[in-house]
């Protein structure tokens, strides 16, 4: 099975990275030690790689219509925020809602569905974002230079994430 099809990062390094939370450089032998216990591809990893497709969905939601959609205000509203600061903006998501909320782009949404409070993501959630987001970014502008439906606007979000080295 070809791991990086999954989306499975290949070192030891990135798989510590990965499991940990924390970028490449933060990385320290007991975590790869710790790593090394785990079998490649097992249902683990593929937990972290499920969070960072989350977060991209996350991202390209916010990042197209400025905020988070919410699709259950209820559990949004019972539940805490969890969250990051990138650029002196606090970025949030919470159950209930589709898109990150942020404290610039929509201040209401992060009163309305943090008021229980934002709880930390992990260390390496707002590195992460800044990947993520500058090929998010990268990709909009290209394709609003070029026009185009929403097929090519995820053929350019697919030729970004693979510029910018970030696998699904």
């Amino acid at each position: 099975m070809d791991n990086r099809r999954l989306g499975i990062p290949k070192s030891d390094v990135e798989r510590a990275a990965t499991h940990f939370d924390v970028p490449i450089t933060q990385v320290t032998g007991e975590m790869i030690e710790h790593i090394q216990g785990i079998p490649r591809g097992s249902g683990l990893e593929r937990q972290e790689v499920e969070k960072d497709k989350e977060l991209l969905l996350d991202i390209l939601e916010h990042e197209v219509l400025g905020g988070g959609r919410v699709i259950d205000a209820a559990r949004a509203e019972s539940t805490p925020c969890k969250g990051f600061t990138f650029d002196s903006e606090t970025y949030a998501w919470s159950p209930g809602i589709l898109g990150l909320i942020s404290s610039k782009k929509n201040p209401e949404q992060l009163e309305k569905y943090c008021a229980l409070g934002i709880e930390p993501a992990g260390a390496g959630v707002a590195e992460r974002f800044k990947k993520v987001k500058s090929a998010v970014e990268e990709a909009h502008q290209s394709w609003q230079k070029e026009g185009g439906d929403l097929e090519s606007w995820w053929h350019k979000i697919g030729e970004s994430l693979e510029k910018h080295k970030i696998e699904l």
